[in-house]
C-alpha cells in the first residue's frame, strides 16, 4: 500500500474527527516530508481538507467527513431507494458528489452535522431533527408515497413488525396499524438498519411483517401479502430535501438553483433517462426502478398542508415553528 492510500484510509477511519497533520507521520511511521506532499497533492485533487486549528497546526479530514461546507464541492445524502430520479438528475447537472445511506436517522445525523450539506431523508425525521437541533433548513418535499406492509401471513395475525428506526417507514407503519384496529402497544416492532437486512430476516421468519419502501416493495409483493400505506392512510409526504444551515447560508444560490431544476424534472419527467441514472447509481434492476416510479407523486414543493399530515403521527406545529425551521 502507497503512502497515499495508507493516509487516505487512516482518515476515513478518523471520519468526522480528523486527525492534526502531525498526528499522521507518527501514527503511520511516514517521513513529515512525505506526508506534506501527500496532502498537498490531495488537497489540490479535492479529496482532502485541511483548516488552521492552532498555531502552525492544521486538521485534516478525508472530504467526505468534513463537517463544514467545502469550497467548490457540494455533498448530497440520498436513501438506498427508487425515490429520488430527479434529485440524480439535478446532482448529474451541479455536478454534486452523491453518497448513499442504508439508514434514515444516520442521513440525517450527518446533514444536521454538516458532514453533507444537502439531504434527502423522510420528512419527519427532517422536521424533528429542525426543530430540536436547528442545524437544517426544510425546502420542499421530494415524493409522496412509495411504501407498505409485506406479511407472510393475515394482517389480523401478525405480531412482530420490522421496520427502519425514526423514520417514514415507522410512523407510516403505526398509523396503518392503528386505522386497521391494532392496538400498539399488544405489537412488538424491531428496527433494522438496512432493507437488505430486513429482507433477509424476514425470509428467515423472524418477522409477521415488514415496512418497506420502494423498489424493495414492488421488488417482493408477488411474493407476499402486500398492502400499500396510501390505500388506508391517503397520500403522505415522504421524503423532504434539506441543507445544512452552514451550506444554506453560504450557498443559498445553489439551493434555488438546484430546486429549480427538480421542478423542471418532475413537470417534464424522462422516466427512462431516470430509470437509467438511478440503476446506474443504486444497482437496481432498471426494469424493477421503472415500474416502482408508479407507486410515487414526484414533488419539488413544500405546502402548509405537508406539515398538518404529520398531526397524524401525533407532531403537532405551529406557524412559528413551521416558519423556523423552512427555507
Amino acid at each position: 500500500m502507497t503512502a497515499e492510500q495508507r493516509i487516505i484510509e487512516f482518515l476515513r477511519k478518523r471520519k468526522e474527527e480528523g486527525a492534526l497533520q502531525s498526528e499522521i507521520p507518527k501514527e503511520l511511521k511516514l517521513s513529515k516530508s512525505t506526508v506534506s506532499e501527500v496532502l498537498q497533492k490531495l488537497e489540490s485533487e479535492g479529496l482532502i481538507v485541511r483548516e488552521k486549528v492552532a498555531g502552525k497546526s492544521y486538521r485534516v479530514w478525508f472530504f467526505e467527513f468534513t463537517p463544514r461546507p467545502i469550497e467548490g464541492i457540494v455533498r448530497v445524502g440520498i436513501l438506498k431507494a427508487s425515490e429520488y430520479p430527479h434529485v440524480l438528475l439535478a446532482c448529474n447537472e451541479t455536478n454534486a458528489k452523491v453518497k448513499v445511506f442504508d439508514s434514515a436517522l444516520e442521513l440525517t445525523k450527518s446533514l444536521a452535522m454538516g458532514l453533507i450539506d444537502i439531504g434527502i431523508s423522510p420528512f419527519i425525521t427532517q422536521t424533528m431533527f429542525a426543530l430540536t437541533l436547528r442545524s437544517i433548513k426544510i425546502h420542499c418535499i421530494v415524493a409522496f408515497n412509495g411504501s407498505g406492509v409485506l406479511m407472510k401471513k393475515e394482517l389480523k395475525n401478525c405480531r412482530i413488525f420490522a421496520t427502519s428506526e425514526l423514520s417514514a417507514m415507522e410512523s407510516n407503519l403505526k398509523l396503518f396499524l392503528e386505522k386497521t384496529g391494532f392496538k400498539i402497544s399488544e405489537l412488538s416492532f424491531k428496527y433494522v438498519h438496512s432493507p437488505e437486512s430486513m429482507i433477509k430476516n424476514f425470509n428467515l421468519c423472524e418477522f409477521d411483517a415488514i415496512a418497506i419502501w420502494e423498489p424493495y416493495f414492488t421488488m417482493l409483493k408477488g411474493r407476499f401479502r402486500h398492502v400499500e400505506f396510501r390505500e388506508v392512510i391517503g397520500d403522505y409526504p415522504c421524503c423532504s430535501l434539506a441543507s445544512n444551515v452552514k451550506f444554506y447560508e453560504t450557498r443559498k444560490d445553489f439551493i434555488d438553483d438546484f430546486i429549480k431544476k427538480l421542478k423542471v424534472f418532475v413537470k417534464d419527467f424522462d422516466e427512462d433517462k431516470a430509470a437509467k441514472l438511478t440503476s446506474n447509481v443504486m444497482g437496481f434492476d432498471e426494469k424493477l426502478v421503472l415500474k416502482s416510479f408508479n407507486s410515487y407523486r414526484f414533488s419539488a414543493k413544500l405546502k402548509k398542508n405537508d406539515f398538518r399530515f404529520l398531526e397524524n403521527y401525533g407532531l403537532k406545529l405551529t406557524n412559528e415553528s413551521i416558519k423556523r425551521i423552512i427555507a
